[in-house]
């Protein structure tokens, strides 16, 4: 603390415990008047800080204030806010406080001598009519939902140098969903519904809301070509209160056994006794290929076009290439494969096609059996080649590495569509709903194909039409529902749409396409009835 002779502050200084700043200078002084030093950006930073006392000050006005508009990034920020706490020795961050996705906040430490009596009367008061309400909210509430604890996971910024930046992209945060959701203790929310959240000016509380979540991870990653540091903290939803953090610095090899320590420590801090799992370590050109993966998977995500799916076979091309010994070059490229098959995109010598893309599965599987999307490759292809009774194994098995991804359990759904468990795939597709509350067009497209086999088709269109937009691809599925109801016009618009994209298509080729695959009874022959009178040639 200060000594005698710093009790008595200028209107200009700041008392911060071990410390004191000077906001007329910038400086800082330890309790016997020596200067603390700090960098002269550090310094403008706190400065910035002090002048907004107890308020939350964004990174954007940091940076705009302490370098005047000049092209830096959000590390260097963290750098001076780094060095600031530990000049001061405020490890826990009480003094510089992380207001998550928004900023940072000075929060001076409150000083009871400096208080009128009276004061103290009051805030003492304050305090105890404050516990009594909680005594009398946490006795007179119902007891809280005894369902697991849902956590979403962010997606980590990126503070690695510009050679290096991108290169992890979201590896890190992916892995932890994964982990995580092999807990049957928590619920993990999907990636492709936590990551639209991805720089949004939410608020922590608003993002938990949004997604259903009781808790957010969040964090940074730092990668300097070799070792990789991770920044990651826990988030109560709707307090925002920091139920745990952890910094930890590895060499990049070491990914995945720490990324499988970290789900530990979440599982542990939400209350559940977890057995840590240390996985395999991942390669450098493991983590590239996986970057080729990601970038294809988004592009279709945001496009499901031919020719997005073409270069994607190309990026797949590429990593088996340079990245012979990881796994996923080849279920990319067998995924890509399959997609083009079923959409019609891919011509040529279809068995020899069809061949590849279950070898290139079986690849991927063989040199990673512990990798969800391998299973959920082989799950497709096993599907397309009328091996359903296998798929729906290769799909169990993939959910159970990856309870939270809703790739493959929407892979499991279709595959059960495809032998008649329509009511098993609808429950489903619940759960889908779930854990991908923000889903896109995919959920929704498979729960309209489940409705209108179930023959509700009503409700069919409802799902359809819930998403802002579908692919071109799923106006089949619109127009065997629109059928159903009775729109012969909207049916037949639906597929002149469709057949715009893809001209060559028939209804010869889509009975040979699915003959042996769709078995479950007369549904085939009542999808083919609906396209032929929509207007498909025959």
């Amino acid at each position: 603390m200060l000594n005698g002779k710093r009790n008595d502050l200028k209107s200009f200084e700041i008392d911060l415990g071990a410390a004191r700043f000077d906001s007329s200078s910038g400086y800082l002084f330890d309790g016997e008047g020596r200067e603390l030093e700090l960098r002269h950006q550090s310094r403008e930073v706190l400065m910035v800080l002090a002048q907004h006392p107890a308020r939350t000050v964004s990174q954007a006005t940091l940076i705009e204030k302490v370098w005047a508009g000049r092209e830096v990034s959000q590390d260097s920020v963290a750098q001076c806010i780094a060095e600031i706490r530990r000049v001061l020795g405020d490890s826990e961050k009480r003094l510089i406080e992380t207001v998550p996705r928004k900023g940072y906040r000075l929060v001076p430490p409150a000083s009871a001598r400096s208080l009128p009596r009276g004061r103290i009367f009051v805030a003492v008061g304050a305090v105890l009519i404050a516990c009594l309400a909680l005594v009398w909210t946490l006795f007179s509430q119902p007891p809280a939902s005894q369902g697991p604890p849902v956590i979403a996971v962010l997606p980590l910024d990126d503070f690695s140098a510009a050679p290096h930046q991108g290169y992890l992209s979201d590896a890190v945060a992916e892995s932890i969903i994964t982990m995580l959701a092999r807990y049957p203790q928590l619920t993990v929310i999907s990636r492709s519904s936590s990551f639209q959240f991805r720089e949004s000016d939410l608020g922590t509380s608003e993002i938990a809301e949004r997604l259903g979540a009781d808790f957010l991870l969040e964090g940074s990653q730092q990668f300097d070509g070799s070792r990789l540091r991770i920044t990651a903290q826990l988030i109560e939803g709707t307090s925002e209160a920091h139920i745990w953090t952890d910094e930890i610095d590895v060499p990049l090899d070491a990914l995945l056994e720490v990324n499988s320590q970290i789900s530990g420590k979440i599982a542990n801090a939400v209350g559940h006794s977890v057995i840590d799992t240390s996985e395999a370590r991942m390669t450098a050109g493991d983590v590239s290929a996986l970057m080729i993966a990601n970038a294809a998977q988004s592009r279709l995500m945001r496009g499901f076009t031919r020719e997005n799916l073409m270069k994607n076979l190309e990026e797949q091309e590429k990593a088996i290439r340079d990245y012979p010994d990881s796994a996923w070059g080849y279920l990319g490229q067998a995924l890509a494969l399959r997609n083009g098959l079923r959409q019609g995109w891919i011509e040529g010598d279809e068995a020899a096609t069809r061949k590849r893309m279950h070898d290139l599965a079986r690849r991927g599987v063989a040199l990673d059996p512990n990798n969800f999307m391998a299973h959920h490759a082989m799950g497709r292809v096993l599907m397309y080649n009328r091996d359903v009774e296998a798929a729906i194994g290769a799909f169990r098995r993939g959910v159970e590495l990856n309870p939270s991804s809703s790739f493959v359990t929407q892979g499991l759904a279709e595959s059960l569509l495809f032998v008649g468990n329509t009511d098993q795939a609808l429950e489903l597709i619940a759960r889908l709903e779930r854990i991908d509350p923000l889903y896109r067009f995919g959920v929704q497209w498979t729960k309209a194909w489940a409705l209108w086999q179930a023959g509700d088709c009503e409700q069919a269109l409802v799902a359809f039409q819930s998403t802002p937009s579908m692919p071109i691809a799923a106006n089949k599925v619109l127009a065997a529902i629109q059928y159903c109801l009775g729109n012969q016009e909207k049916a037949a618009s639906a597929i002149q749409e469709y057949l715009v994209e893809n001209p060559a298509w028939t209804v010869s080729r889509e009975r040979e396409n699915n003959t042996g695959m769709w078995t479950a009874q007369a549904a085939l022959e009542r999808w083919l009835t609906a396209l032929e009178a929509a207007g498909m040639p025959l």
